[in-house]
């Protein structure tokens, strides 16, 4: 893995004992690896209703006070849109406590574990090394990542019922699902801004994961194409890419072609909506620009129907300036909540983060959220083109690997519930911090 520290980047520090920002840097990236792994089963590790993701918000903001960088958090653009969005989710989170109680801070998570994107920028402000540290873990995660979740994920889909429930929950301790896409965008563009190098296997394995996971999701099939894609239109590295479609492709004609000549015999399905199948897969590429088969197209016509009513509601109607508050279920009050499947956890929110925010905090709370994104979007990619322009490789690098990898969550939570739960949302907002707190130490570097 390309080191930070060498060539461009210049932020090195000497070499210390580790204290306790590198210590709580170490137990945070150990958490984000059990949340790729075993997903919502790892989020109900500790004593409820206080988890493993309430557990480290709360060691984390301890950290970030002893950093004394408090104020420096906050003096970007993305950092003040990130702030004032998370108090204007608190002022329609506090009204509705002594109602919904625990549910209105559960659903307020959606922006308020954005308090992790400002203990990572602190610990990169306390010690800019960290960026290093941060790359080399994310390089031991892709290579537990890559060869371990295919096995995990189809154990999950097939093999769900002997999986071990949590005690006084119907809920397993392993449950892998649509944030799998997002891992391997993230470690596609690990690979493609030269942070690591994958083996031809490894490339294998991350395609056919991929492939398989798309299957089940239309959301998650977009999370993967289009972050990795744009990385390789921007780093010039078309034709690798080109180079992988072609024999991925090529193998799943031969698959696609098995598969439809023993579709009688095929004894192998999911017990789930969606089968993880080729034909799936091609059901799914085509319901984005078509209809397709009654599966895909169930699920987007009461999604669309259900968001048409939530923006009647705000934009055109009565809770324009404040929404309906954090708390109160969305599917019972809308009346979706018999359109999943019966053995599916009940539905709480709109299956979009964006329709998510408006209904709850409004026209206001998704400016705010509007406002947060283009900020943070744009710093990145005004960092990554002044370090092009200055022949640093290696911090554009970077910039384009954060900005994918969130982008990869931003597309996969537009069409499922992803960020509103600690499973993805604690990565996101780590994502972001790191994004933000990046800018900032090569901002400095370079002022200096």
């Amino acid at each position: 893995m390309t080191s930070m520290s060498s060539g461009s980047a210049s932020w090195s520090a000497p070499v210390r004992r580790a204290d306790l920002g590198d210590r709580y840097l170490l137990l945070l990236s150990v958490v984000l690896l059990g949340y790729a792994l075993l997903g919502k089963g790892f989020a109900y590790l500790g004593l409820p209703p206080i988890f493993i993701g309430e557990i480290s918000l709360f060691l984390g903001l301890l950290v970030l006070l002893r950093t004394g960088c408090l104020v420096a958090t906050l003096t970007t653009l993305p950092a003040l849109a990130l702030v004032t969005a998370m108090l204007w989710v608190l002022l329609r989170t506090l009204p509705f406590i002594e109602t919904y109680g625990f549910d209105a801070l559960r659903d307020s998570v959606v922006l308020m574990y954005g308090g992790f994107a400002f203990i990572v920028i602190a610990l990169l402000l306390d010690d800019g090394n960290r960026i290093n540290s941060i790359l080399r873990y994310y390089g031991t995660f892709v290579r537990i990542f890559i060869p371990t979740i295919p096995f995990i994920y189809a154990f999950h889909r097939y093999m769900g019922e002997q999986i071990p429930r949590w005690p006084g929950s119907d809920v397993p301790i392993l449950q892998s699902s649509g944030e799998v896409t997002t891992h391997l965008a993230g470690a596609a563009v690990f690979a493609l801004v030269g942070f690591s190098r994958m083996s031809p296997l490894a490339i294998v394995i991350l395609s056919a994961t991929a492939v398989m996971a798309s299957a089940a999701s239309r959301g998650g099939m977009l999370a993967f194409v289009v972050p990795v894609v744009f990385a390789a239109l921007v780093l010039g590295k078309v034709r690798t890419l080109a180079a992988v479609l072609v024999a991925g492709l090529m193998i799943f004609g031969a698959a696609f072609s098995v598969e439809t000549a023993v579709t009688e015999a095929r004894v192998a399905r999911s017990t789930e909506e969606r089968s993880l199948s080729t034909r799936q897969f091609v059901d799914n590429v085509a319901s984005l620009v078509t209809r397709s088969g009654e599966d895909t197209e169930g699920t987007k016509t009461w999604r669309l129907e259900w968001w048409t009513i939530i923006v009647n509601d705000t934009v055109f109607g009565s809770n324009f300036w404040t929404g309906r508050g954090f708390g109160l279920n969305l599917a019972d009050a809308d009346g979706f909540q018999h359109r999943k499947d019966p053995n599916s956890p009940p539905l709480r929110s709109p299956h979009s983060v964006h329709m998510t925010i408006l209904a709850r905090a409004g026209v206001p709370g998704l400016a705010l959220w509007a406002l947060f994104i283009a900020a943070w979007s744009a710093a990145l990619a005004v960092a990554s083109r002044a370090a092009r322009r200055s022949g640093e490789q290696a911090w554009s690098g970077l910039f384009i690997f954060i900005g994918c990898y969130a982008a990869s969550f931003v597309i996969n939570a537009s069409f499922d519930v992803a960020i509103e739960g600690p499973v993805q949302g604690i990565w996101f907002w780590c994502l972001i911090g790191f994004g933000i707190g990046s800018v900032m130490v090569y901002r400095y570097q370079h002022n200096c």
